[in-house]
């Protein structure tokens, strides 16, 4: 996925998308942006807006969340619908349809999030394709909350989606595995956060992740792995599967956070699934990133206040599970990605333009050049932030990266030509963003 590069330019914007790019350009309105970068706009392809969970709701709304995604650069965000009982997609694209538009301030776009692989749902395939809903995702965990598919279901949706044009993610772990684990934690009275851990081993995320790999290859079919969270993951994708069809995915928590901070009084407030893991886990993430194996970092955003996740009553099954990250995934990714030894160009292709590139998105989104949607970012490099819940926009009174220090800071974020984010300035209405129609994937990206 190459193609982008960096150079001087000025850029011409005409109503709502990019008219020219060239030196000693003029207009009606000049904005300097000397010393500046210049992106296209960040791409969060894993977000949960008002998700229920473990009976409360992520704190985030499309409009707080939306609005908290464009202070970070973020010009679009895909999120998730629901299925209830045995139904087909477009129940829940038209639920979550009623929640999203009058309140998002971004472009926006769903992945259909189904537990049944049923005969409703393989009607609408066809009908989710026509409308550029080009991603379902499914689950190899979570059997109590009737999310679990089996592997004969997984096959079976892998070979019937390819020919649609849809891709699937999955959410993979090895859930019977972790169900008996949870079990055997809590008959031995583990059941704080050394049982979210311990119940949720690597190996369990490893061998699904090999398991349903296997399962695509098999079907000739592309998967999309969300938030990897493992190393070995990654190594194990490198060494055994050829790129082009196994599309991997990670999330800024499994990069800068660990398990030790379960041993802190708070620790419950880092609590996400997968977990964070061992430090010793990152290097093989980081590794994935560099040679190009993961070719996507996004959120998995779902934020819960500390008054939220203080319902767990030292239960982790009580825990609503769920970190916030969309309106720190740029500041993180490329005002630290030298902690990588990434360049800014890769930072931006892991948050932008491959997102774009395998969600259906290119070249409306995540490039700049004449005739896309102006969709920009100005970002000044020479800047220091330390990250703080007190001054982010996110809906949350605590940050899992509090005091992180990160070079360089948004001033300015632009969709479709309007400027949305100003030097600190929120100027975005309720309702301006457009609900986005994919294109039909193709494994030749």
């Amino acid at each position: 996925m190459d193609g982008f590069s960096r150079y001087f330019a000025d850029i011409a914007l005409e109503g709502e998308k990019i008219a020219s790019i060239g030196n000693n350009l003029s207009g009606r309105k000049e904005i300097s942006a000397s010393g500046k970068w210049i992106f296209p706009g960040v791409i969060d392809v894993h977000t949960h807006f008002s998700l229920p969970f473990a009976g409360v709701v992520s704190s985030d709304d499309f409009l707080s969340g939306t609005r908290a995604a464009a202070a970070g650069g973020v010009t679009t965000i895909i999120d998730f619908t629901s299925q209830v009982g045995d139904e087909g997609l477009r129940p829940g694209f038209e639920r979550r349809m009623k929640m999203a538009e009058p309140n998002c301030v971004i472009d926006y776009s769903f992945h259909a999030c189904i537990g049944r692989f049923s005969q409703a749902v393989e009607n609408d395939l066809q009908w989710a394709s026509d409308n550029g809903l080009t991603s379902l995702k499914i689950f190899s965990a979570y059997k109590k909350a009737g999310l679990m598919l089996d592997d004969g279901k997984i096959y079976d949706l892998l070979c019937k989606s390819k020919p649609n044009g849809i891709l699937i993610t999955i959410h993979a772990e090895n859930g019977d595995v972790i169900e008996n684990l949870i079990e055997k934690e809590v008959f031995k009275g583990n059941t704080g956060m050394i049982g979210h851990s311990i119940s949720r081993p690597p190996f369990t995320e490893v061998e699904a992740v090999s398991r349903v790999c296997r399962l695509a290859c098999s079907a000739n079919s592309p998967i999309y792995i969300v938030h990897l969270s493992c190393g070995e993951s990654a190594k194990f994708i490198e060494k055994s599967f050829e790129s082009g069809r196994i599309f991997l995915e990670t999330c800024p928590q499994y990069l800068f956070l660990d398990d030790s901070l379960f041993g802190k009084g708070n620790g419950h407030f880092f609590a996400s699934c997968p977990p964070i893991r061992q430090k010793s886990q990152q290097a093989g993430l980081i590794e994935g990133l560099k040679n190009g194996r993961i070719q996507v970092v996004a959120t998995d955003h779902c934020p819960f206040t500390s008054q939220a996740k203080n319902t767990w009553r030292n239960d982790f099954r009580n825990l609503p599970m769920g970190l916030p990250g969309v309106e720190t995934l740029l500041p993180l990714i490329l005002g630290k990605s030298s902690v990588f030894q990434l360049s800014p160009n890769d930072a931006i292709k892991l948050i932008s333009v491959n997102p774009a590139k395998i969600f259906g998105l290119y070249p409306d989104k995540g490039t700049l050049q004449p005739g896309t949607d102006a969709d920009l970012v100005v970002y000044n490099p020479a800047v220091k932030k330390i990250l703080s819940a007190k001054t982010l926009n996110m809906n949350i009174d605590y940050s899992p990266y509090e005091g992180f220090e990160t070079q360089g800071v948004v001033e300015m974020t632009t969709s479709r030509g309007e400027i949305i984010f100003n030097n600190g300035e929120l100027r975005a209405k309720p309702g301006r963003g457009k609900l986005l129609k994919r294109r039909k994937f193709e494994c030749s990206q």
